[in-house]
């Protein structure tokens, strides 16, 4: 009767329910509202015009071949978080009784055999970096710049600060008495509070 049950249920949740389900249990653990919506889009781009429709008790390996080897070699980088979103969506539907057995997008001992190594086929292009010697000319240009853009920069530069932390930063951060920004782990990649020294002239409020 409860295998019975379970066959049932499986069979009626699609892998996009079984999506939804996984991404509303896990809201509170996105760092913010763009990180969640940046893991549906994913889905709903690349996986859902596949498998979407497919009871979640259903999905294979051949599927999530399926799924990836369009992208896997010209958005390498966007495939292999595909992947890892869809083994964390079909690992839920197994804790939840909704499939059973392996897992079919696991990488290791499973999909690294029909795909070829990610470090392999991706081509990264890193931008140059600006020679030390030039910096100084290049500061003295960046402070003659007017624009938010050009002061946030800058503000990159002296605090070594990832782009959206100085994008998302606010005067309630920053302690002017200390000198000191403050930068809460919920806006942090690493998710972990850090302080830093605030080595610019910055006008009160």
């Amino acid at each position: 009767m409860a295998a019975a049950l379970n066959a049932a249920r499986a069979k009626a949740m699609t892998f996009d329910e079984a999506a939804a389900r996984y991404l509303a249990s896990k809201t509170k653990e996105f760092r913010n509202p763009k990180h969640a919506a940046q893991w549906r889009s994913t889905l709903d781009t690349y996986a859902s015009p596949v498998i979407g429709s497919l009871p979640v008790g259903a999905v294979e390996l051949a599927h999530i071949a399926r799924t990836l080897e369009p992208i896997w070699l010209d958005k390498t980088e966007t495939a292999k978080r595909l992947r890892g979103r869809i083994e964390r969506v079909l690992s839920w539907a197994t804790t939840s009784g909704f499939r059973s057995g392996e897992n079919p997008a696991r990488w290791k001992g499973n999909l690294d055999a029909v795909l070829p190594q990610p470090g392999k086929v991706a081509k990264v292009a890193h931008q140059r970096a600006l020679p030390w010697r030039e910096i100084p000319a290049f500061m003295a240009r960046l402070r003659r710049m007017d624009g938010m853009g050009a002061k946030a920069l800058e503000f990159a530069i002296l605090t070594a600060a990832r782009s959206g932390e100085v994008r998302g930063a606010t005067w309630a951060e920053i302690d002017l008495d200390s000198r000191l920004w403050i930068v809460p782990a919920s806006r942090m990649k690493v998710g972990k509070g850090t302080w830093f020294p605030c080595v610019m002239k910055l006008s009160p409020c």
